[in-house]
């Protein structure tokens, strides 16, 4: 792609080309879906590269099943597969300007989610965070809990005072996220319908341990502690995750896990650093790029792309080869929907992104595109049909 070709994707991305510039991006983008082109898995590899860099806000799904390649990438919102290696981009700049797209074609239509949670204190004090001012909301056990401007907690140690060991709960219902800065500096980001329990006095511990359940992206920090011998020696202090149905120990890293009770199993996501994951006798060590996905009779490893795997805390919903009914889990936990399924359920697989910061009925449009299945809205319930 020529410098020049990239300005005007840029400028049509903006919404500041001409209409003459825009009539001739969309003549090359629907162009470009009668140049079929096979490339190595080289280029591939390049081409997924650059898209990720450039990848816009919007992107319209495909099925797994279309195995067409094109060698561009669209300017603003493209039909992305990944998976066998399937690129398909088509333009939509059009569709968006018009005001049709902004008026659902669906009888209901429901936001997306949005930045809140409830954090239960110690004494059983319930703060719905979207609703609470920003600074100082509560004193205990210590520490200081305030709200920040960018829609964070964070605890501050009270210096010169004796505390006991109490806790606090960040909780999420469906259609929320928030993120809390723990009081040992760790940042822990919560996906929807998710909740993790800690320490208020996490920091002074000698073992950091936290429990979560849903999803959670993690960014721990290394915190040490000197014992008192000639020489100080200084100890690393761990830092565990527990689920339901294993723990995660890591010393200072970035890490993602999902553990929602109705997915197939938990997914541990390995961004930097190093983590150890358990459950029971069985011990797996991962590395940067890794999963490790939770079963019963251990944890089977592999090699992911981790920004699909932390692409919900990016706004984004990533799909990996996965069926609609775990496509809808996930619409079901961030739009707070209930999900039905009418009559007989796709087995077509799903790949690509799309926004999380859309209507459910824009949403619902994309995934329709693909012409694999049709959507109902009545009320807070999503009709999934198959076609």
């Amino acid at each position: 792609m020529t410098e020049q070709e990239r300005e005007l994707l840029r400028k049509y991305n903006a919404g500041q080309c001409t209409e003459a510039e825009s009539a001739a991006v969309e003549k090359w983008l629907f162009e470009l879906n009668n140049e079929p082109v096979d490339l190595s898995a080289e280029k591939l590899a390049m081409i997924k590269a650059e898209i990720r860099n450039q990848l816009p806000e919007e992107i319209v799904l495909s099925k797994t099943r279309r195995l067409v390649y094109w060698p561009r990438i669209a300017a603003t919102v493209a039909l992305i597969a990944f998976g066998t290696g399937l690129f398909y981009f088509m333009a939509m700049r059009q569709a968006e300007r018009s005001k049709d797209l902004a008026q659902s074609v669906y009888a209901n239509d429901v936001a997306p989610g949005r930045n809140s949670a409830t954090l239960t204190l110690a004494n059983g004090k319930k703060i719905v965070l979207s609703e609470a001012q920003n600074g100082e909301l509560a004193k205990e056990s210590g520490v200081v809990v305030s709200k920040t401007a960018d829609g964070q907690i964070i605890y501050s140690a009270i210096p010169n005072t004796s505390s006991g060991l109490t806790y606090n709960t960040l909780s999420t219902a469906k259609g929320e996220t928030f993120q809390v800065r723990l009081p040992d500096g760790s940042l822990v980001v919560l996906n929807a319908a998710s909740s993790l329990t800690y320490a208020t006095t996490l920091n002074s511990l000698p073992e950091r341990k936290v429990k979560l359940t849903g999803e959670a992206y993690f960014e721990v920090t290394k915190a040490t502690v000197k014992e008192q011998d000639t020489r100080l020696k200084v100890t690393r202090k761990p830092f565990i995750v527990v689920t339901d149905k294993q723990e995660v120990e890591v010393l200072g890293t970035h890490f993602n896990i999902n553990s929602y009770l109705d997915e197939p199993g938990i997914k541990t996501t390995l961004l930097e650093g190093s983590v150890r994951v358990s459950n029971g006798s069985i011990e797996k060590l991962l590395k940067p790029g890794q999963q490790a996905l939770a079963k019963q009779d251990g944890f089977l490893i592999r090699e992911v792309n981790i920004q699909q795997a932390v692409a919900w805390k990016n706004g984004t919903f990533d799909f990996d080869n996965e069926d609609i009914q775990g496509v809808m889990r996930k619409i079901s936990r961030w739009y707070n929907v209930e999900i039905v399924f009418e009559g007989e359920v796709s087995k077509e697989r799903f790949n690509g992104a799309l926004s999380r910061k859309k209507n459910i009925s824009q949403m619902l449009k994309m995934l329709e595109s693909t012409g694999v299945v049709h959507f109902k809205i009545e009320g807070r319930r999503v009709i999934v049909i198959n076609n």
